[in-house]
């Protein structure tokens, strides 16, 4: 079982083309995997908007039913993948990809309708609109890791009430522009 409490030391990397074109492999075994069962496959996270991240690939898969998934965590396994159900939230599915001791794939299996995706791909579309945000974000990462390399969790804290309001105001845009 992963440990998301452990310290260690983490890297945080300039946007690159690399991401996109990773996230279109991992997307196609994903549609090969669930099919029919995934409402959508959304790419997520820093990497997704343009901005220095860690070197790690976040995806949000939204399926019709999240008690209906063995069989396709299970073919997960072949590709290389280890799954944990509701480490991330309750009703979800965190499955992802080591390198060694180190995480390079995040996908995040929720429901429609879960808190998480608001939290995921809403935000993600926020940053996009506001590139102002996306770049106060930015550096508010690049600070946090120059003071804590060796603390992902002290880096993650220090993340935790900048992302609070980002998904606040995300969710005035939407209501806004509905």
């Amino acid at each position: 079982m992963l440990n998301k409490n452990q310290k260690r030391p983490y890297s945080i990397e300039d946007p690159s083309d690399f991401w996109a074109q990773k996230f279109d492999e991992v997307k196609s075994i994903l549609t090969s995997v669930f099919k029919d069962k995934a409402l959508a496959i959304e790419h997520i996270g820093s990497t997704s908007i343009g901005i220095k991240a860690k070197p790690l690939l976040d995806i949000c898969v939204i399926v019709k039913d999240i008690n209906d998934i063995t069989e396709e965590k299970d073919a997960m396994k072949e590709f290389g993948y280890l799954w944990e159900d509701e480490y991330i939230a309750p009703d979800s599915s965190f499955i992802y990809k080591l390198d060694g001791d180190r995480k390079i794939e995040n996908i995040h299996v929720v429901p429609p309708g879960h808190y998480k995706i608001d939290e995921f791909v809403l935000k993600r579309d926020y940053f996009i609109a506001h590139p102002d945000k996306a770049k106060e974000y930015e550096d508010l990462k690049v600070k946090l890791n120059e003071q804590h390399p060796n603390d992902y969790p002290a880096y993650r804290a220090g993340k935790a009430a900048f992302l609070l309001e980002i998904e606040k105001l995300a969710k005035e845009w939407r209501d806004e522009n509905k």
